[in-house]
C-alpha cells in the first residue's frame, strides 16, 4: 500500500523508508481485518482512540487498506461500518486523513460523510516530491 500511494507521487521508497504495520496487544483491540478463508486476510482498518478542540472526541483512522485484487467489492465500506458502529455506540466523532493525490480515497471518505477539517503542509526540503528548489530563507543568504 505505501508504494501505491508513494507512487501517486512519483515516488519511489527504499525498503528501510516502507513502514511495515505491527500492533500491540492493546492496539489490536482497535483493529478490524477482513478476510477470506482461501487466501487469509484482505484488508484491515485501524484506528487511535483521541481528543482535540476540533474533532472533541474522536476515533482517528489511521490505516484502511483493501488488497489491490479485492477493491470495489465493497470490503473499505463494510470495514468503515464496523468502525462506525463502534463510533456511535461510544459517542465519538471519526476522523482520518489522506494524501492530497490518492483521490479514490478522497471519493470514499466524501461518500461516507467526511468533511474538510484541516490540511497538512509539506515543505519538501530533500526535494523528494517535486523537482522545484525549495526557497531560500533571507537570514541563510548572509
Amino acid at each position: 500500500m505505501h508504494n501505491y500511494l508513494a507512487g501517486l507521487y512519483k515516488l519511489k521508497l527504499a525498503d528501510e523508508e516502507l513502514e511495515e504495520e505491527h500492533f500491540t496487544e492493546e492496539q489490536l483491540e482497535n483493529v478490524y481485518v477482513a478476510e477470506i478463508v482461501e487466501g487469509g486476510v484482505i484488508g484491515y482498518v485501524s484506528f487511535s482512540k483521541g481528543s482535540d478542540e476540533w474533532a472533541g472526541p474522536n476515533y482517528e483512522i489511521d490505516h484502511t487498506v483493501v488488497h489491490q485484487d479485492y477493491r470495489g467489492l465493497g470490503i473499505g465500506r463494510k470495514l468503515f461500518e464496523i468502525v462506525l458502529e463502534r463510533a456511535l455506540r461510544e459517542g465519538v466523532n471519526i476522523t482520518t486523513g489522506t494524501l492530497v493525490k490518492n483521490q479514490r480515497a478522497l471519493r470514499f471518505y466524501q461518500e461516507q460523510g467526511f468533511k474538510p477539517l484541516t490540511m497538512r503542509l509539506l515543505l519538501d526540503l530533500q526535494k523528494r516530491l517535486s523537482t522545484k528548489k525549495p526557497p531560500t530563507h533571507p537570514s541563510s543568504s548572509q
